[in-house]
């Protein structure tokens, strides 16, 4: 009997060059905000008001247009809206080398943001439109081992660039990273010609069952109940991230290294989780599994927030650093391989696009959120009061029963 081999993941040349274009604009975004950072705190000198409004000009298009970005790539060509939104990146990114105050360097941020927001939708239902259902894991661990491995990489080449050149270079870089997107995409829409046709059903039927994202996740219990696990999770791992050089200075005035430190084995972890996902065979009850990730950061920023410099050494943080940064990987990666599987191809950019607007405002308003709670309650009490609630929150959805058969014998075969 003649034994089929499995068709690895990048021989799906669709995949592969999608892969690649992602990549690279993920590499070049990374440069780029580092760039924007520096050129507004130490070329223009902007004031605290403007540091902040960075963040609001890269999120708020987001939050106002993630559900018309979603129906659109439901609607439309994935391939042609990706190659039209990094067209439109690049002239913005091009815009912003030009500019030299940061009033109308926030407003060409904000326009580029907007070109984004297109393209999220479309990316991940393109995902799911040419991978095969049971590499849809290995694709999403993919996509976060090289989001992963860019946030290390590209600010550390942007900080070594800075010392031969100029910022405004490393925009440059972007707009290559993005020349490069696009040519990879280019060569892409010959294949979106070929499934043109069920695109334009897809599009058809979406217009006859027509709904917004949000109606979609709340009709599905398990759906709705994921999305609100990782949004809770997602809340409190902004609100650390903001905080936690306020509290590692308040336990450890004079070690300002261990930030670095902290951040690097948070980020190792979440590496690791994905690189142990990809390899893995398979992958039983996935929700359980992300209520797992919710213990793991629970329960690591439990112990930071319990750290006492008289009676323990500074090194104990960062044995639990790894563990929450993986936990956080395991919800961030099993929460897109749910909705994946569990979202009709047709809705998923609807879906995506409702997600999106939440993650947005998350990122919005945590950070400003766990600033207001530090000033009131000081950074310990306040990541103690974090910890418990998402332990809580995770033990609780471990017992919940799991009314969806599908979800309990969900397996991926390597």
């Amino acid at each position: 009997m003649k034994v089929l081999k499995k068709e690895k993941l990048f021989a799906n040349s669709s995949y592969k060059k999608f892969f690649i274009s992602s990549t690279a604009a993920s590499f070049g975004d990374l440069f780029d905000m580092f760039a924007v950072m520096t050129l507004f705190t130490y070329v223009w000198h902007a004031n605290s008001l403007w540091i902040t409004l960075i963040p609001v000009a890269y999120a708020l298009p987001s939050i106002l247009l993630s559900q018309a970005a979603g129906n659109l790539a439901d609607r439309y060509d994935k391939v042609q809206l990706m190659f039209l939104s990094e067209l439109v990146r690049l002239l913005f990114t091009c815009l912003l080398f030009f500019t030299n105050e940061p009033l109308l360097a926030l407003g060409v941020l904000m326009l580029r943001s907007m070109s984004s927001v297109m393209k999220v939708p479309a990316q991940l239902s393109y995902v799911r439109e040419v991978v095969k259902e049971d590499q849809l894991m290995q694709a999403s661990t993919l996509q976060n081992i090289m989001f992963q491995v860019a946030k290390v990489v590209g600010p550390f080449l942007g900080a070594a660039a800075l010392t031969i050149t100029t910022p405004k270079a490393c925009i440059l870089v972007n707009a290559a990273a993005c020349m490069i997107s696009i040519g990879v995409l280019f060569s892409l829409k010959k294949a979106g010609k070929n499934i043109q046709g069920q695109a334009a059903r897809s599009s058809h039927q979406a217009k006859e069952t027509y709904s917004n994202g949000w109606k979609i996740v709340f009709q599905h219990s398990l759906l709705l109940r994921v999305v609100i696990l990782f949004h809770l999770s997602y809340f409190v791992v902004m609100l650390v991230d903001a905080q936690i050089s306020i509290f590692l200075r308040d336990v450890l005035p004079h070690h300002p290294e261990m930030l670095g430190w902290l951040l690097s084995g948070i980020g190792l972890g979440a590496l690791a989780t994905g690189v142990y996902l990809n390899r893995k065979k398979q992958v039983h009850h996935p929700f359980r599994l992300l209520s797992l990730g919710l213990l793991l950061f629970g329960g690591a920023l439990f112990f930071i927030s319990c750290f006492n410099p008289a009676v323990m050494s500074r090194y104990f943080i960062l044995i639990a650093a790894p563990i929450g940064g993986g936990g956080v990987g395991l919800n961030l990666l099993l929460f897109n391989y749910i909705v994946q599987t569990y979202s009709d191809k047709e809705h998923l950019g609807k879906v995506y696009g409702f997600i999106n607007t939440l993650t947005s405002a998350v990122l919005l308003i945590a950070p400003l959120l766990g600033g207001m709670l530090v000033k009131l309650a000081g950074a310990q009490t306040t990541f103690l009061a974090a910890a418990i609630i998402i332990v809580s929150v995770g033990f609780v959805s471990m017992l919940m029963p799991l009314r969806d058969k599908r979800e309990r014998n969900v397996q991926i075969d390597a």
